[in-house]
């Protein structure tokens, strides 16, 4: 018997969260695990959309507010604040949003690149846009929401928490 169906069309899967009342999805593959909210340490010096470092199981890893780093209006954390630990640039980050939705499937031809009114800073985040039965997931292009300047004020950053560690004076 021969197959006359079509060839599959290729799909991708998201990690889908809300921030700022908008939502927005990572691919599955960059998410590592999906934390509940969690005090973090702070560290002095570091950006202000940083929200400190987090212990996860004996790795320092430093923690993003994406509300921040955004520009959208903050609130307080509750019950369905979650941090999401990606794998970035061969380290592990932690991305504060506001709730993980669900992880989803769409083809790929359901993603539209940004439209041209996208602009300022939030367009160099967004990779494109998914359409699907009337909603819009915004794609993040995980390799954008840090500079290379940011990249390297995280690194060294995540070295000294400020409660009460020592840096080195040297």
């Amino acid at each position: 018997m021969r197959n006359v169906r079509q060839a599959a069309v290729p799909q991708v899967q998201l990690v889908t969260f809300k921030v700022g009342g908008e939502e927005f999805g990572l691919d599955v593959f960059a998410v590592h695990e999906i934390l509940r909210w969690q005090g973090v340490t702070p560290v002095p010096r570091a950006p202000a959309f940083v929200e400190g470092v987090l212990d996860v199981r004996g790795a320092v890893v430093p923690v993003v507010d994406l509300r921040r780093r955004f520009e959208v209006k903050e609130f307080a954390f509750d019950e369905d604040t979650r941090i999401v630990l990606v794998e970035f640039g061969g380290e592990r980050l932690g991305l504060v949003v506001d709730s993980v939705t669900e992880v989803l499937r769409a083809p790929e031809t359901s993603i539209a690149p940004p439209p041209a009114y996208i602009r300022g800073l939030a367009a160099e985040f967004v990779r494109g846009i998914v359409r699907l039965e009337g909603r819009l997931v915004i794609l993040l292009d995980l390799e954008r929401i840090l500079s290379s300047e940011e990249r390297i004020a995280l690194q060294g950053a995540e070295l000294v928490p400020a409660e009460g560690g020592a840096a080195d004076g040297a």
